[in-house]
């Protein structure tokens, strides 16, 4: 008898467990596929490498779990080439919700990345019921990525100008310029065919320099140097405009990019001095050879000029005036022009005029003393560069002291 109850419950449990299995089965017929979304981004580009972030994003519609096994990223290029193979932890989605599963591609830019990227992803969906019955689904999506866009988004570097004037010859005046160039981008940089153009405000040319161009590394700064000249004529502009123009460009992973760039900066006007050496100063010398004339004295006054400098300086409203001194006061007698001219670098230069010295304008006749206590010659004059307007005046004067010729009273 107890065989027998042995037996019963036996086969009721195994009847139990084949309901039970044609119930799960039936479940299992009815599993409805996850639904899968995949999202690559492009989260870091550099002159080394691009690296993707790749999203995976599975929907359990199902009431029971189901498993993701064995799942890898298999990246390649147009032409075959395997850029990556990247693992992806699995895991357990439980029914009726959301999982996502990430995983980053390094890429190397070694690589020709012109065309698209093929991102494959394989795996295993898995369901498992009372460690009795197991299906397997196998789970394989491909994601094309372009890298044409994001490669082309260029950051165009960031620019600083800075000139110097230096020496003058003749016709011009040499410059220098420093050119500090920001690369703000992830990537290398090339800069290339850079001019740099001198106009006035009016819009003429006057000078203008070559530069030599050079890669800016990522995140980096590098610093140009450039020499030209400009006119002398620049000098009269109210205002100096530098214009930069260039093509910057990248290479990356098989994408060429080039795109142009320009820049606008004012140059200030120096002053006339400052290119005017101090420890050389114009060496003048004046003479006036006085001879007796009707009514007063006849010169020829005769005024020369040493330029020690390299700098073709011109002089300009060349006058001397003569003034008779009395009791510290300034009575004009008479002047002479002396003309315009240059003041040829490294040599002197004479100017002449002639002056007469009327003597009503020498003597006081209007009592308190017949001479004067002193003549007092001024030279006025305004030096600038040749061709160039700006100027910068010079005086020079001299007192003859005539107190020895008084009568002793």
């Amino acid at each position: 008898m107890r065989k027998i109850i042995v037996a019963i419950i036996l086969a009721a449990l195994f009847l139990l467990n084949i309901v039970a299995a044609a119930f799960i089965f039936l479940d299992i017929q009815a599993l409805k596929f996850p639904r899968a979304t995949i999202r690559v981004d492009v989260i870091k580009i550099d002159s080394e490498e691009i690296i993707l972030h790749h999203d995976l994003q599975i929907g359990n519609p199902n009431s029971f779990d189901i498993s993701l096994e064995n799942f890898h990223i298999l990246a390649t290029a147009t032409d075959g080439t395997q850029l990556a193979n990247v693992t992806i932890e699995g895991g357990l989605v439980p029914g009726n919700s959301n999982r996502s599963f990430t995983a980053d591609d390094h890429i190397s830019l070694r690589s020709d990345l012109s065309g698209d990227i093929t991102s494959t992803i394989k795996g295993t969906v898995g369901i498992k019921f009372l460690g009795i019955i197991q299906k397997t689904i196998p789970l394989e999506i491909t994601v094309l990525t372009s890298l044409q866009d994001v490669i082309t988004k260029i950051s165009l570097p960031s620019v600083t100008i800075r000139t110097a004037f230096g020496t003058i010859t003749r016709h011009a005046v040499n410059m220098t310029a420093e050119i500090d160039c920001l690369n703000p981008n992830l990537f290398n940089l090339s800069i290339s065919d850079i001019t740099v153009a001198i106009t006035t405000d009016t819009g003429k040319n006057v000078g203008s320099f070559m530069i030599t161009g050079s890669t800016i590394p990522a995140e980096r700064s590098v610093t140009l140097h450039g020499q030209g000249t400009i006119l002398l004529e620049a000098l009269n502009a109210k205002k100096l405009l530098v214009s930069l123009s260039a093509q910057v460009g990248v290479t990356v992973a098989g994408f060429t990019k080039s795109l142009p760039f320009s820049s606008l900066i004012e140059l200030a006007i120096p002053d006339l001095n400052e290119f005017i050496p101090k420890d050389k100063p114009l060496e003048l010398a004046l003479k006036a050879d006085l001879q007796k004339a009707r009514g007063g004295l006849q010169a020829n006054v005769t005024l020369e000029v040493v330029n020690p400098t390299k700098i073709p300086l011109f002089a300009r409203d060349l006058v001397v005036a003569y003034y008779r001194v009395t009791d510290n006061q300034k009575f004009f007698i008479a002047e002479s022009v002396l003309g315009f001219g240059e003041l040829t670098p490294e040599q002197e230069t004479v100017f002449s005029g002639d002056l007469f010295l009327p003597y009503t304008g020498i003597f006081n006749f209007s009592g308190g003393g017949l001479l004067p206590d002193m003549i007092f010659a001024q030279l006025r004059a305004n030096i600038s560069l040749l061709g160039v307007n700006q100027s910068f005046p010079v005086a020079l004067g001299s007192y003859i002291d005539l107190q020895p010729l008084r009568l002793n009273r």
